[in-house]
């Protein structure tokens, strides 16, 4: 749990303005998913003990709605320290395999849509306070290319072991 490089994934979008990579990567994603859904792999897991693309995508959600959190949080300079979360634990409790693929990809989008706009409105100012997760420290900004990346990640996952 969270032992992750997160500057793999910041890594993605370099040279590139935080809310243009949050925006761009919504077209990309659309692509996958599409894929995904001319496919019928919704319900696919490589391998046992691997998560389905439906499970992966609820993943997306709940980390693109804790990432927006803590941005928020940092932004408003709120003093107290975030936790970290275990993303195996959030999908083995999301049902997200009783979920249609539908409803995934506009909840998705729209939640994408909103970060984008969040992240539009912080000014530079606000992009680079600083906050604390667990042991971490993570400027605004490196939230915003966190968020980008993680989910590009798990699209080039699916493409290279589900597709």
């Amino acid at each position: 749990m969270n032992t992750i490089n997160h500057d793999n994934y910041t890594s993605i979008y370099d040279g590139i303005e935080v809310v243009d990579a949050l925006q761009t990567r919504i077209a990309d994603i659309k692509k996958t998913l599409i894929i995904v859904t001319e496919l019928d792999k919704w319900g696919y897991a490589y391998a046992d003990g691997k998560w389905t693309i439906k499970e992966m995508i609820q993943h997306c959600i709940d980390c693109e709605r804790i990432f927006s959190y803590r941005a928020q949080h940092i932004a408003r300079e709120d003093s107290q320290t975030l936790n970290f979360f275990d993303e195996n634990a959030y999908v083995l409790t999301s049902n997200a395999n009783a979920r249609k693929p539908e409803e995934l990809i506009k909840e998705w989008t729209n939640l994408m849509k909103a970060t984008y706009f969040q992240f539009e409105s912080f000014n530079d100012e606000t992009l680079n306070k600083i906050g604390k997760v667990g042991d971490r420290e993570f400027s605004v900004e490196k939230i915003g290319y966190v968020m980008a990346g993680h989910s590009i990640h798990h699209m080039n996952v699916i493409n290279e072991r589900y597709l």
